[in-house]
């Protein structure tokens, strides 16, 4: 019966993952937990997992720019995005989205200002990469063409 249910819980993200966004936010983060309110086990799974597709899409392109330009692939990659240990980031970014004013940040961005405050970076820091952030996927939405029907 829960393998249903997950199977269930999973298809039904997948469903509501076919929209018109550039990139999962606070809101899909925080609907995990009305999601898995029932079976709170679920919760971290699908949290894991969708932080690990991440890392994982991360490495994958991080090999594919260095057989292309090593020095140049280290580059590009070099930051603080870095797998961690899961319960702890994915507190901290549940801890991040509890601001309202935060859930229309991009879920990396919640990543990168989690592991900031884990590694106890100045708050001045920490808030200015949130401010640079915020027009950052302001200033991308806006240039975006409107369609019709979203």
């Amino acid at each position: 019966m829960k393998k249903l249910v997950f199977i269930l819980l999973v298809w039904w993200i997948l469903i509501n993952a076919q929209d018109t966004k550039l990139f999962w936010d606070g809101d899909d983060w925080m609907r995990i937990d009305q999601i898995t309110a029932q079976y709170p086990d679920y919760n971290f799974q699908i949290k894991n997992a969708y932080l690990s597709g991440l890392f994982d899409s991360k490495l994958f392109y991080q090999l594919q720019a260095r057989q292309i330009d090593k020095k140049l692939a280290d580059q590009i990659f070099k930051d603080q995005l870095e797998p961690g240990e899961s319960r702890r980031l994915i507190e901290g970014v549940d801890a991040f989205y509890r601001d309202p004013a935060h859930r229309y940040l991009p879920l990396p961005s919640a990543l990168i200002v989690t592991i900031m405050i884990q590694y106890e970076l100045p708050s001045s820091e920490i808030e200015r990469y949130i401010v640079d952030s915020k027009k950052w996927i302001n200033e991308l939405m806006y240039r975006l063409p409107v369609r019709s029907g979203y």
